[in-house]
């Protein structure tokens, strides 16, 4: 499972930049949602609604195709 996390498109994206410029708290506000929100998908434990995937799309190049093809390959004893 921590693998897989290790994966997120999302996670993957803050740990390429600056440490000091994309703290989860300031892509929480850069999108308009709470930081408990984006350490949710962060985690796996919910997907970002499409409202907020088009934001992350525009603001990182994250697709919800890649979202997608990230969460099918959750472990399945984990699915909720």
């Amino acid at each position: 499972m921590a693998i897989w996390r290790e994966e997120n498109p999302l996670r993957r994206w803050r740990a390429k930049q600056p440490p000091e410029g994309w703290k989860c708290s300031v892509l929480a506000r850069q999108l308009g949602v709470s930081h408990t929100a984006v350490g949710l998908w962060e985690a796996g434990r919910r997907l970002p609604l499409i409202d907020a995937i088009v934001k992350i799309e525009e603001l990182t190049g994250i697709s919800a195709k890649e979202w997608m093809e990230w969460y099918k390959q959750k472990p399945s004893e984990d699915r909720s």
